[in-house]
Formats: structure tokens, sequence, C-alpha cells
């Protein structure tokens, strides 16, 4: 060979090498991992000849399948993990060094089983490491290469290593980004309701999309007994794990619920504070769990209690992430997202607390009444339930609903202002009473109209003696003037009166007490009203009241009436 030859051939090489290394820019100008990678792997699938190759990452203490090329039939080990020592991928991670395999089926490192290029006739194999200042970040084979240019492939995977690197970690900044906005809308989905059950639902719900886990629990500590009650889950196959209760200190939730402790736990075989009893119950089978307490600070009247008075309320779980293992960032938002549901849980418990307190004032003033006019003791407690019945009938809001049955409860507390002589009369009024009597509308408007809680219910207080003909009292209001739930309780009202025992007169029959709403229909009662609450007593929406038929005996019908007018309240 002259010196001219091995110039011209040094000249060819150095140009090849600057034209690889000039597409290796191109290829690392991409700040998107998977496009880096599939084109990377080509570049030097191409450059050492090869028929096809397969790209690792490392993460942690695994190996995971990124990019197959060249067999089709490979791609469904995209995404699987493996240890970290497997094979001729954990030797070359073991050696940092490229292994050159040239009798790929008699090496003992090589396990078919897993099904790399399985399709091919493979004979050689090239692992190349990918290094980072000394630290493989990855693993590329290539497959029967047909050349071998080590240093040049070794200088492109180290190249390509801190492209690689740069690419992962933006990656995981911009889910890490939208993780945390998704976060921040979830926890102004779960402080948009104080009802406990919707509560738990979003709760456990949201734990397990936000961590990309296969199943995901929420226990609360039972306070008499320090045991904890599964609340709700979500992932399971078996309906049985709702009803899970576990000991004091009992298992990997329980264990977290007792100290305060968040656990994450990898492999629950390798710890002992795993309870198997509700993989055995329900067929599910556990593999990882993260595992944070559920604490909050006490919450009172006027002032919060001190640091000192937080306290241990229960535990989330997370199992089995579906993609590689919970880390350190699952972990602070698991931990955000169960203070902030311990929090709103705390406040849903007192708001639930003081609902009660209101209904029981709600009832102590019903009981009032009934103490001044024992001939109708229970009567608001019964227009109550049938107000609910027609607006459960008719498929109204639920707070509508919640509304209409403490107005009606309270449509009556006007009477408190009547005077004995005219509430307990046992004849009929004259009319002097009569309007006495019809003066308790507006008495209960003063009585309640200055309480915050109670200005969406003074409507059916004052409006449920009102007529759909404007002949009712007090006002004279007629027809759309009068509140949807003004003229619901005005049913309820008078068909609880028609069929309720008095000293003077036996009850009427409810089919008598319906020939009498209907004959009134359109004038005095809303018609629709009226048709609904005829339904709902045939549906069985009733429970309570024992109502009398035309034979005399007590009973609820079941030949259902069709109904005159369509189920939309007039106007």
């Amino acid at each position: 060979m002259t010196l001219q030859t091995v110039v011209q051939d040094s000249a060819f090489e150095l140009e090849h090498v600057l034209a690889v290394i000039e597409r290796a820019d191109a290829i690392a100008s991409s700040m998107s991992l998977d496009p880096l990678l599939n084109r990377m792997l080509d570049l030097l699938i191409e450059i050492a000849g090869g028929e096809a190759g397969t790209l690792y990452l490392v993460e942690a203490d695994e190996i995971v399948f990124q990019v197959v090329h060249g067999d089709p039939a490979s791609q469904h080990l995209i995404g699987v993990r493996l240890p970290i020592d497997v094979g001729l991928v954990g030797a070359t991670i073991a050696a940092t060094q490229p292994l050159w395999i040239e009798d790929i089926n008699n090496d003992p490192r090589w396990d078919r089983r897993l099904g790399e290029a399985n399709s091919l006739q493979l004979r050689s194999l090239l692992s190349l490491p990918l290094l980072l200042e000394e630290q493989v970040v990855g693993v590329i084979q290539i497959f029967n290469p047909q050349r071998s240019e080590p240093r040049l492939l070794k200088l492109l995977g180290n190249r390509m290593a801190a492209e690689v690197e740069k690419a992962r970690l933006l990656k995981k900044s911009q889910q890490r980004e939208s993780r945390l906005s998704a976060l921040v809308e979830i926890v102004g989905h779960i402080g948009s309701t104080l009802d406990r059950t919707t509560l738990l639902n979003l709760i456990i719900d949201y734990a397990r999309i936000l961590l990309d886990a296969e199943a995901s629990s929420l226990f609360l500590t039972e306070p008499e007994s320090g045991d904890l009650i599964l609340q709700h889950s979500t992932g399971y196959m078996h309906e049985r794990v709702q009803a899970v209760r576990l000991a004091k200190g009992r298992g990997i939730a329980g264990y977290v619920a007792a100290t305060g402790e968040t656990i994450c736990v990898g492999d629950v075989k390798r710890d002992q504070r795993h309870d198997g009893s509700v993989d055995e119950m329900t067929g599910f089978a556990t593999r990882s769990i993260l595992a944070v307490p559920l604490q909050t600070r006490c919450i009172t009247f006027g002032r919060e209690r001190a640091q000192s008075e937080e306290h241990l309320i229960g535990c989330i779980e997370v199992l089995n992430k579906r993609a590689g293992r919970f880390d350190a960032d699952d972990t602070l938002l698991l931990q955000t997202l169960a203070r902030q549901a311990a929090t709103v849980l705390e406040i849903a418990d007192l708001y639930a607390d003081v609902n009660e307190l209101f209904l029981d004032v709600i009832q102590a003033l019903t009981a009032a009444i009934d103490a001044k006019d024992p001939y109708t003791e229970g009567h608001s407690m019964r227009v109550s339930e049938f107000a609910v019945a027609i607006a459960e009938e008719l498929e109204l809001d639920p707070s509508f609903i919640h509304h209409l049955r403490i107005g009606a409860i309270l449509h009556d507390v006007g009477k408190i202002g009547i005077s004995d002589g005219v509430l307990k009369k046992p004849g009929r009024l004259t009319d002097a009473e009569f309007g006495e009597m019809k003066s308790h509308p507006e008495i209960g408007e003063r009585i309640l109209g200055h309480i915050r809680m109670l200005q969406t219910e003074l409507p059916v207080i004052i409006q449920h003696h009102e007529r759909l003909d404007g002949s009712g009292y007090p006002y004279g209001l007629a027809r759309g003037q009068i509140s949807l739930g003004g003229r619901i309780v005005a049913v309820a009202d008078a068909f609880d009166a028609m069929t309720s025992d008095r000293p003077y007169r036996r009850g009427l029959p409810i089919e008598e007490a319906f020939r009498r709403l209907r004959a009134g229909a359109d004038t005095e009662f809303d018609a629709v009203c009226v048709e609904a609450l005829w339904q709902a007593i045939n549906r069985g929406r009733v429970r309570s009241q024992r109502l009398r038929d035309d034979s005399g005996e007590h009973r609820i019908i079941n030949d259902v009436a069709p109904f005159r007018t369509p189920l939309t309240p007039s106007a």
C-alpha cells in the first residue's frame, strides 16, 4: 500500500467520522426522549451494519426496554422492566465496557426466553454501554453486526449518553409539572364538596390516577377501638374488600396510621408488616405499596388548636405502580394529597356535626309546635316526608330537596305565636279566630327571617297557604308568583290535613283526599305536584305514614293512576 493510498484512506475515514458526528449532532438537537432514542439506535445499527437492535435505560436498580428495531415480533418488550443484573445487558453494565459476543447462542449469559430478536437467525452481538461520568445510563445491543467499529461506536455512545440524560431529565420535569398541575386541580375538586361519601370517592380515585397505580384504598381510624376501617377502595375486582377491618397496628396501613410514618415498599414479600389477608380475600396480587398517613389538626370554633394537637385519622395506600416503582416524587404527591384530604375530611365532619345540630334545633322547634297543638302532633314531619317524596318523584336537584325538607318541617313554626284558645279549639273557628290563624305564615317569617341559614326556606314558610288562583293568604300570590317549594308544600300540607284524624272527624281515605286535591288542581293546587304525590305513594316513596283507603283500612294503594298532566311543574 502506497503512502498516497494510506492518506486517501485516512481522509475517507475522517470524512466518514465527521459525517457520522454531524448526524449525531443533528439527532442530539432533539429534546424529546423517544425520538432521540429511536434515531440514535438507527444510527448505531447502520454504522455497525447490524440487522436489529435494542436500547435499554437504567432506572435505579432496574433496566427498562425502551426501543426495539428490526424485529417486529419483539415490540411487546417495550416498557418491560428487569433486574439490573440480568443477562448480557447486566454483564455490560457491570463491565462498563463494550462486549463483543461472536457466538451468542453458546453464551450462557444469553437468555432467549426474554424474546429479544428471536425471530432472527442470531449469530453475534455487540453490547455497548452508554456512559456518563463513568456511570452507565443505558445499553445498546446490536445483533449480527457486519462491521466492527468499536472506537467510533463507543465515541458515539458516550456522546449520546449526555443527550439521553438531558432528554430524560426534561421529560421527568415535564411529567412532574404536569402532575403538580393535576394535583392543584384535584385539590380544587376535593375542596368543592363537603359530602363525606363524595369526598372519600374523589380522594381515593384521584390518588390511584395521579400515581398511576393499579389500586388504592383509604382507611380511617375508629376512635373507640383504634382499628382501621376501610372506607373506600378502587382497582380491586372484588366487592368484599369494602368490608375490611384491620386491628390497631396491623399491616402496613395499620403501622402508618399508628406511627404517622410514610412507608414505601418495593416488594411486599420482603416486608413482614404486609398483611396478605386482603389479597387472599380479593384475589388481588399486591407487589408494592406506598402508604401515607392522614394527619390533621383538630378544628374548633373560633380558633385553631396548638401544633401538639395534630392527630392521625387514617391512611391512604396506593398499590402496584403500573410503570416502574414508587419514587420520591410519588411520595411527595401522595403526602400533599393526603394532607389536603385530611383537612377537608375534618371540615366535612365538622360541617356534618353543625348540620346535625341545626337539624336538632329545627326538630326542637317542631316539637314546641306539637306541644302547643297536640291534635296535629307529627304533622310537620309528615308534611316534610310528603314534600320530599313529591320532589324526588319530580327528580328535582338534591340541594333543592335538602332545603325543601327543612322548610317543610318549619312551615307551621308561626303557630307558636297563635293563642292556645284558637290553636287548641276542638270545633270550627269563627271568622275572627280564622283570621288570627291565617297570620301564622307571617309570624313564621318574622321568627325566622333574620336567620341567614334559612333564607332559602322562607318562601315555603310564607307561601304554603297561597293558591294558584290568587285567593290564598297571606299575600294573595298567584301561579308564577308562588315558588315551586311553596306549591309542593301546599299539596303535602293539605293532604296530611285531610288524611289525619282530628277530635271532630276521622281522616279521609287517601282516594277521597286525592279526589279533593284533584278537584282543586289548577285553582288551589299545582296539578303536577298532586299527581307526583299520588305516584310517590304508589311507588312506596312514603314509608312512615299509614294511610286509610275507601274501605276504612290503613294501607298504601298499589294501583297507579295515569298522570293527567306531564310531570313538569307549572309556572
